[in-house]
């Protein structure tokens, strides 16, 4: 009991203090619009674009012969119902290939957020997102500071946003480059302080959800002043 008041206490502290927005929350699709379509596929994207994204998430996997393709899991089998590993196999159409998210996200005039899956999976990204023309519309996000760290020293002009594991509690310190930082919203839920933390840095919070998406907690991240939130629905 004593852990739960002094929760509560802290939630009403932080709404008493907290200064409101005047801008407003930037609409991040999660696997392109999983709540439309399935997941990571060009029509999910289609559909989040539909319902309003400001941005596009993505999964970036490398194929065993060299394409970038959009998928979240190592493993094939959830998502295509196909055995094996997305690095051991070769590429092939029914694999929704990276060129062509950009394609589509630069005909519609929306900015992307890919995340970096797998070793050595930047170089090539960089590469697809300079030959569509998209660096300036472009946030990558990754749970490696050394992969984003990468990405900064071959195109500094390429925003960077650093993922938190689920169980982050508090702020860690972190590179000039990283400007964006994207904690779970459930963590979030426990802790709004990391919301302060981040304002007192300059930096953007753009959480992402583990299961408890719904129309309380995007409110409830959006009253803590979050700047953008990743969610299946982009339309909240």
């Amino acid at each position: 009991m004593r852990l739960l008041g002094a929760w509560a206490a802290s939630q009403v502290a932080y709404h008493f203090t907290k200064k409101p927005r005047t801008q407003p929350v930037i609409r991040i699709a999660h696997r392109g619009g999983a709540a439309y379509a399935p997941e990571n596929t060009l029509e999910a994207c289609r559909r989040g674009i539909q319902a309003g994204a400001d941005l596009l998430e993505t999964d970036v996997r490398q194929t065993r012969d060299g394409r970038l393709v959009l998928m979240h899991d190592s493993l094939l089998w959830r998502t295509t119902g196909r055995s094996g590993r997305v690095e051991d196999v070769a590429y092939d159409p029914s694999l929704p290939a990276f060129d062509d998210f950009l394609a589509l996200a630069r005909e519609h005039n929306v900015r992307v957020f890919p995340e970096i899956k797998g070793a050595g999976v930047e170089e090539k990204m960089v590469e697809a997102i300079f030959r569509h023309q998209m660096q300036d519309r472009t946030v990558i996000p990754s749970f490696s500071t050394a992969a984003l760290k990468r990405v900064h020293q071959r195109a500094p002009q390429i925003g960077l946003c650093q993922l938190l594991y689920p169980w982050v509690l508090w702020l860690p310190q972190l590179p000039e480059h990283i400007r964006i930082v994207a904690p779970m919203a459930e963590a979030l839920l426990l802790n709004p302080w990391m919301v302060r933390q981040a304002r007192r840095r300059g930096l953007q919070v753009w959480p992402w959800f583990a299961g408890l998406e719904n129309r309380l907690t995007i409110a409830y991240l959006q009253s803590l002043g979050v700047d953008g939130i990743i969610a299946d629905n982009p339309a909240f």
